[in-house]
């Protein structure tokens, strides 16, 4: 019986010790205090294709949010079209922000891109990044992330987001509360209010 019952228990232990090596915080790109490096992404639509652009060097050390895309998928694209399109109805009150994809084929993105505008962020640039799949060198992203999203100000960071699974409903208003409280004005949206900026689900293509 003895025997028995510690043969229980050392599945029990070990199956603690896995579920709690799942829900390890994984850590991607610069962390909350340090400096976020200048880089650049090449854009991919409108007016502005082709050309390259530092997020940061348009900050100027004011308030700005960076969206990193590792992944695309429903919803890493849904996330970053509502807090996208959040962002862009604060650019007036001092916020740069910008989606930056990841990606080791820059070409068959972009063309992806163009067949999915409808479905993304409107009003502030969409470019890929011209450090290829790593991202920027200094940044130090995570490939095994879906999503990091930076939020910062004097250069320097104030919120980092390392989503392996990202959520509108559970990320979506913490994402949106670090751009307010980085702003020092205005109140966060709601889940649902992120919801209506997200649009209708489009099916992927």
């Amino acid at each position: 019986m003895n025997r028995r019952l510690l043969m229980v228990l050392g599945v029990l232990l070990a199956s603690s010790a896995a579920l709690a090596e799942e829900k390890a915080p994984e850590f991607s790109g610069p962390q909350v205090g340090e400096k976020l490096p200048p880089f650049t992404t090449r854009q991919a639509l409108g007016d502005q294709a082709g050309k390259e652009i530092d997020l940061l060097k348009m900050a100027a050390g004011k308030p700005v949010a960076i969206l990193f895309v590792h992944e695309v998928n429903r919803p890493s694209v849904g996330l970053a079209r509502a807090i996208g399109n959040y962002a862009a109805s604060r650019q007036g009150d001092g916020l740069t922000a910008g989606v930056v994809f990841l990606t080791a084929d820059a070409t068959e993105t972009t063309e992806w891109l163009k067949r999915a505008s409808g479905a993304l962020p409107a009003g502030l640039p969409l470019g890929i990044s011209t450090d290829g799949p790593e991202g920027p060198g200094a940044y130090g992203l995570n490939r095994n992330v879906t999503m990091t999203i930076l939020v910062g100000k004097g250069d320097k960071v104030t919120a980092n987001f390392a989503l392996v699974q990202p959520s509108l409903q559970v990320d979506g208003p913490k994402i949106a509360q670090a751009i307010v409280d980085c702003l020092g004005s205005g109140q966060a949206p709601t889940a649902a209010e992120l919801e209506k900026l997200a649009g209708p689900r489009r099916p992927d293509r």
